[in-house]
């Protein structure tokens, strides 16, 4: 139904993350014989309901639900066992769902006690100027991995060789610590036992505790070792025998280390080209890229956000523990007049609160300008999400150009200057932090509920022609639309 004819599917995220990729992932997942996951690691939380479960998966693909389907965690992907262990396999477990499907590269790079420590010590020493990391080391995993001193999967199963490597290692993010940066020791070490107590474990007297760490460690992966493989001579084995294969991806286009707003993005490859390096498979293998949008744009944590409802100090207060019901948020939205009220009413709505942070998300109009920069990069077919969040909105927004606000500067071969236009996606922070949504189309907003809708007729007529507009501002071909969180709540257009 969803296959067809293709063998192998990618769907990426096409903005800043969140767009509703797990349902997607479990819609396809049903019809493929391999899910994988190629990029990313605990940072990313992904949602999968079923029935009346939902799962909230993080590094595990979501198509650990089907048994009779295996699930890759790629060679491109950083691992945090003592999650994947404590949380994940284990609440997987307690609900009845077998992880014996799931399999794990043995070339996939550890994050270590190290790299979420430095995570925080980085965030905490930018202050104002922080990234808006998750704090679970991802950023200082990647940055090992690249300079060739990381610790992946295979080492793990050799004591000897682990803690020779955590010793080595250990020393030169102490003295990067409390050396370089020259960390108060006793201050930093009580804040870390605050928020991780194994940390307090692990970090003592500015001093990791080899030891501790390499049984801790081994304790773990000892859990995990029947999972672990060559896992792209599996998935390559699988191509040459015509399997379907469901690429998941992490993230969004938008934190894509080399196509995102740069520095404030992920540190690995959310774009289609992730697939072939996180998982050792051909480019030209990949039959279709699904770009995943929802049908507003939001965004987590810092980094410029031009067609943001609010701003971030204003939803600052707000948390996925008290949230407005429907009718609440569907009556706030009669009234709403500014921007950040519209925006509360949408994050309600939705339920927009991070899966692994739960931070409130910030949300704005559907951003064409920034969502056509998917089209270019992944190809041009693409899923619509949460529709029916907008279903109470008296008006709904298209923004199709920016205007700069910032100093006299230079990029991508020209002078900018203030009052200048951006149809294109300025990817460079340092520019976007100047653009402010400038031009909107503005549609009235359909005013009905359209979550029972089975076919693409059925929706209102002018639900099709915000559609429409998603369309001809992106340069996409919308493929599917989302009506709701189930899967049956699904329309093929």
């Amino acid at each position: 139904m969803y296959f067809n004819d293709d063998k192998i599917i990618g769907i990426c995220g096409a903005a800043w993350g969140d767009e509703g990729k797990g349902k997607f992932t479990d819609v396809f997942a049903d019809e493929a014989h391999i899910i994988a996951r190629a990029q990313g690691g605990c940072n990313a939380g992904h949602t999968v309901i079923v029935g009346d479960m939902k799962l909230k998966l993080h590094q595990v693909p979501s198509g650990i639900i089907y048994p009779d389907k295996l699930n890759v965690i790629g060679n491109g992907v950083v691992l945090d066992p003592r999650v994947l262990v404590e949380n994940e396999i284990k609440n997987l477990t307690a609900q009845g769902i077998s992880t014996d499907n799931l399999k794990i590269s043995g070339d996939a790079h550890i994050i270590m006690p190290w790299h979420r420590i430095i995570d925080r010590a980085r965030e905490w020493r930018l202050a104002k100027n922080k990234i808006g990391t998750t704090a679970r080391g991802i950023g200082p995993a990647y940055a090992d991995k690249a300079n060739r001193c990381g610790i992946r999967m295979n080492d793990l199963y050799d004591k000897k060789v682990l803690t020779e490597k955590i010793r080595v290692i250990a020393k030169e993010k102490e003295a990067l610590l409390f050396g370089a940066w020259k960390l108060p020791v006793e201050t930093f070490a009580e804040w870390m036992n605050m928020t991780d107590q194994l940390d307090g474990l692990w970090l003592k007297d500015g001093k990791f505790n080899v030891q501790t760490i390499a049984d801790s460690y081994s304790d773990w992966t000892a859990k995990l070792k029947n999972y672990v493989t060559d896992t792209k001579k599996l998935i390559n084995s699988a191509i040459k025998k015509n399997k379907k294969i469901l690429l998941e991806g992490a993230q969004g286009l938008l934190l894509d280390i080399d196509h995102g707003t740069y520095p404030f993005v992920t540190s690995s490859n959310c774009s289609a080209g992730g697939f072939a390096t996180g998982l050792g498979i051909p480019p030209q293998s990949i039959d279709r890229i699904y770009n995943i949008l929802s049908a507003y744009t939001t965004r987590v944590g810092a980094g410029p956000f031009p067609t943001e409802l609010g701003s971030e100090e204003e939803i600052s207060s707000e948390n996925g523990n008290n949230k407005m019901s429907f009718d609440q948020s569907a009556q706030l939205a009669k009234t709403a007049q500014d921007d950040y009220t519209v925006g509360k009413v949408i994050r309600h709505i939705a339920g927009e609160f991070g899966t692994t942070t739960g931070r409130p998300r910030r949300t704005g109009w559907f951003d064409a300008v920034a969502c056509s920069l998917a089209a270019k990069i992944n190809g041009p077919d693409v899923i619509i999400t949460k529709l029916d969040v907008l279903d109470v909105m008296p008006k709904i927004k298209i923004c199709t150009a920016y205007e700069y606000t910032g100093p006299e500067t230079w990029y991508n071969g020209k002078t900018i200057k203030s009052g200048d236009k951006f149809t294109a996606f300025p990817t460079d922070a340092r520019i976007l932090k100047y653009c402010r949504a400038a031009e909107f189309i503005e549609f009235e907003g359909w005013n009905s509920n359209i979550t029972s809708a089975e076919i693409y007729d059925e929706l209102p007529t002018l639900a099709k022609k915000y559609l429409a507009g998603i369309e001809e501002t992106t340069g996409c071909n919308i493929k599917l639309v989302s009506v709701g969180p189930k899967r049956s709540q699904t329309i093929i257009k």
